[in-house]
């Protein structure tokens, strides 16, 4: 998915980068104090929302009765301007969680790589909010270690090459390094902030694990190399571990491409302390890793409301190109307006390419609705009002599934796919005719395959209503503009939100306050549709 990128954030106006306010002076210790005792959605048992330097918040997990075992303070990406402490981290706050250790995930000032140093003040007052209010925490606060993706890991490097008290190590993931000689920097930014942004190493850093991917075209990854070797010779140790074939971000990593979630966690135990044992998920609302469909083995997480009567359903299906992602991934932002609204929401995992084809998946999709509706007073969700949503890859599925079933309530797209012809000229090993429909040559029978699984050729008049949400500055806009357009010629109700000048992923417009109006008028749209008589 190479539209979730650096190059998607770098091209947002200079004016936008700024509109992130700037917290007050943080208090020496401000008070504990959770905000969302449901927690961020993604793992049971988060203290959510706590404010620790003026309006910026973290999310706290602590594993029961493991104060000596280390935390891991996470620090998402997103160019340096965009993200939140629930996007782009999802599995990676998975990983940490199942591995027995205790997380903070942590929201910072964006605005772009200018105002990095800003983002570095807000880190370091982070770091001393969570030692000062260890013991009401329950963790140990001399054991903390640093953990950050994308620039997310550039600002991490620079936080652990300041020794700051506390922290044992670093796991830096897809980082930035010697910044001019990143392209896409090196043409728009100013060559002194670029040297001023580097990471210098004037003295042994705290140990290092350093994950790269080998494919990644946006940071190369001899920088990361190289700056391993810079850091054992400067008297410090570093591992790094490269990741065949793998793109920029993590969370564009394909399932082959896993293995460095095991990587982390044994470098976490060679840190010393208490041994890792798994987390058992606990909490009423949030259930974790349901099986719907035993013949797959694939599973589910649902949040489900208190409510005395039944509420209507979210099936929330992730995107990642058909071939990378699961429930935790791109969705996140989503999920906590729909809890918040008394919406039921089941987020699934599917099979991906190119090892199953795109109709597996669809049948996957249909096989979650089937699942959530025969187990509807298990969950206490009215099964007559089930809605879809789905982004990019899934916008596709959702629709198409929709398309077949009028019992669907309505189905929410997020910069969805719907005309497959438009995007495959040829039949190249990484075409979507080979990964998705396994299909060698592009000829007359291929193309009325990739019509008959594009919901543009497939929509009708009496489909369930369907809401579009675009950004207006990625490529998948003309796809949305020519849908809408068959939609209404059909006469087929359906809406749409744009967003002007939103990139590609819902995980980078976090951060944007002119962006995050779709969240409520989602919210609205799927109470719309759902509402009884």
């Amino acid at each position: 998915m190479s539209a979730r990128t650096i190059r998607s954030i770098l091209s947002l106006s200079l004016a936008s980068l700024f509109l992130t306010s700037a917290p007050a002076l943080a208090q020496s210790c401000p008070e504990l104090q959770v905000r969302n005792p449901h927690g961020n959605y993604i793992v049971p048992g988060v203290r959510g929302d706590i404010r620790y330097a003026g309006d910026l918040s973290l999310d706290a997990y602590a594993q029961p009765n493991a104060s000596r075992r280390a935390s891991v303070v996470v620090i998402h990406g997103g160019a340096w301007s965009t993200g939140s402490r629930s996007a782009h981290v999802g599995q990676l706050l998975e990983t940490i969680t199942r591995a027995g250790y205790n997380w903070f995930s942590v929201d910072y000032r964006l605005g772009g790589l200018t105002r990095f140093e800003e983002a570095l003040e807000d880190l370091r007052s982070a770091l001393a909010f969570i030692r000062c209010r260890a013991g009401e925490f329950g963790v140990d606060g001399d054991r903390l270690v640093l953990a950050g993706e994308d620039s997310g890991a550039h600002l991490a490097s620079l936080i652990a090459a300041e020794r700051p008290p506390g922290v044992l190590g670093a796991v830096l993931i897809g980082g930035f390094y010697d910044l001019a000689a990143i392209p896409a920097l090196a043409r728009t930014a100013d060559k002194g902030l670029l040297a001023r942004a580097s990471p210098v190493l004037r003295q042994p850093p705290p140990p290092l694990l350093v994950i790269h991917g080998s494919a990644d075209d946006e940071a190369p990854p001899e920088q990361a190399r190289r700056y391993c070797g810079r850091v054992a010779a400067n008297g410090g140790t570093c591992r790094f571990v490269d990741v065949a074939g793998a793109s920029h971000r993590s969370e564009n990593w394909w399932p082959g491409q896993w293995t460095y979630k095991r990587d982390i966690v044994e470098w976490l135990a060679t840190l010393g302390g208490t041994p890792a044992t798994p987390a058992v998920w606990r909490s009423a609302n949030l259930l974790k890793d349901i099986v719907f469909s035993p013949s797959t083995q694939l599973k589910l997480d649902a949040f489900l409301p208190a409510a005395s009567a039944a509420v209507p359903a979210v099936i929330v299906v992730h995107g990642g190109g058909w071939e990378a992602g699961d429930k935790v991934t791109y969705v996140t932002p989503i999920l906590e307006p729909l809890a918040q609204a008394g919406l039921a929401w089941f987020s699934i995992d599917y099979r991906l390419t190119p090892a199953f084809t795109n109709a597996d998946q669809l049948e996957d999709v249909r096989q979650a609705i089937r699942f959530v509706r025969a187990e509807h007073r298990r969950f206490n969700i009215d099964p007559a009002r089930v809605v879809l949503l789905g982004e990019s890859a899934s916008g596709q599925m959702v629709t198409q599934v929709a398309v077949d079933d009028p019992s669907i309530a309505g189905v929410v797209s997020f910069y969805g796919v719907y005309d497959f012809p438009a995007m495959v000229s040829d039949a190249s090993p990484r075409s979507l005719l080979v990964r998705l429909f396994h299909r060698s040559v592009l000829d007359a029978q291929s193309r009325a395959e990739l019509q008959r699984y594009s919901p543009l050729y497939r929509a009708h008049k009496e489909m369930p209503p369907v809401l579009m949400v675009n950004g207006t500055g990625e490529r998948l806009w003309i796809q949305a503009q020519a849908f809408g357009a068959r939609l209404k010629e059909l006469g087929a109700r359906h809406d749409v939100i744009a967003l002007e000048g939103a990139p590609h992923g819902m995980e980078n417009w976090e951060g944007h306050a002119e962006w995050m109006s779709y969240k409520r008028r989602v919210v609205e749209w799927i109470l719309g549709v759902t509402k009884k008589g």
